[in-house]
């Protein structure tokens, strides 16, 4: 990938929702998307200039499930090189207040995993190279 070293450093809040099994929520990434396409990743997104983490997080997992969460502790992060510069992708955990995922035209499925189940799917890169470090 051809990326311009000097490019910005962007960051973006992804939220581990669990259900009451203790399955964790995941949103696969539609085919024609830019980066990771058909690839599974926590819900979350972008944090705009001037905004607070955690509303960020409330945002995005809005905008892209439906969900009201309540954001709770920093789980670690994840980074991703893109064309425009790196992103760093800041992990929390998150309790949501029902589990009626109704997704955006961003995501074409969502499906609740054991921790375990996240092994065999395909995650997009940041959460693969975040997972690793969780298993280590």
């Amino acid at each position: 990938m051809d990326r311009d070293p000097r490019g910005p450093l962007n960051l973006a809040a992804h939220a581990v929702i669990a259900d009451r099994r203790g399955r964790l929520l995941l949103l696969r990434r539609q085919g024609t998307s830019e980066y990771n396409p058909e690839r599974w990743e926590f819900p979350g997104g972008s944090i705009g200039p001037g905004e607070r983490v955690r509303n960020a997080l409330v945002r995005e997992v809005g905008e892209e499930t439906g969900l009201d969460v309540q954001p709770g502790r920093l789980l670690g992060a994840g980074d991703q090189e893109r064309r425009y510069g790196r992103v760093v992708h800041l992990v929390l955990s998150a309790t949501a207040s029902s589990q009626e995922v109704v997704l955006s035209g961003e995501h074409d499925a969502f499906r609740w995993v054991t921790p375990k189940g996240l092994a065999e799917l395909p995650l997009s890169d940041w959460m693969e190279g975040w997972y690793g470090t969780q298993k280590g």
